[in-house]
């Protein structure tokens, strides 16, 4: 009883038709599965990715309210020139030299220790209608900010050049370069 296993497969037009349309039938679906599940998929991917962006923006925007609503409320009542910083008003070039000694003072009645107080004569060639003053200041957080405060309301400060704050032991060291307004 001996097997015979020499089968011969033959292709036979039908086989190869068939053989198409399978092949066919396999491409379509594929398609049709990217077109019902892939694309629907990227879609949402993108659409969480906007999610995530409109949120965050959304987040800062909460953030950030207090802080306009606070900005307007002080806004409500004021004109636009009370806005504008008003004119300096000179002081004669004969008493700017008493300047570093008074802003030394100054400081000192608000507890704030001044290191060096020095006017810079060089800056008048810069800009002759003002001359700048340095000053190395140091001394605790209220103090320097109540100092601060006085030296934004001197009403001869025409302009502050260059502000450098730093923490240094438990105080603030202030570097301040001032202009100040002068007269002819």
């Amino acid at each position: 009883m001996g097997l015979d296993m020499n089968l011969k497969l033959e292709l036979t037009p039908a086989m190869r038709q068939l053989a198409l349309r399978v092949g066919g039938g396999l491409v379509l679906l594929s398609v049709v599965l990217y077109l019902a599940v892939g694309m629907p998929l990227r879609e949402g991917q993108k659409l969480t990715e906007q999610i995530a962006q409109t949120r965050a923006r959304t987040e800062r925007q909460q953030q950030i309210m207090p802080v306009w609503g606070t900005l307007s409320s002080f806004s409500d009542n004021a004109t636009l020139m009370a806005l504008l910083p008003q004119a300096p008003q000179p002081i004669a070039r004969s008493s700017v030299y008493t300047m570093p000694e008074q802003l030394s003072q100054t400081a000192r009645a608000l507890g704030v220790e001044p290191i060096d107080v020095a006017l810079n004569p060089a800056s008048l060639a810069q800009d002759p209608g003002t001359i700048q003053l340095t000053g190395v200041f140091a001394g605790p957080l209220d103090s320097v900010r109540g100092f601060l405060t006085v030296v934004a309301t001197m009403p001869s400060l025409a302009g502050l050049d260059k502000m450098e704050v730093r923490a240094v032991d438990g105080h603030l060291e202030l570097y301040l370069q001032l202009r100040f307004a002068l007269t002819n």
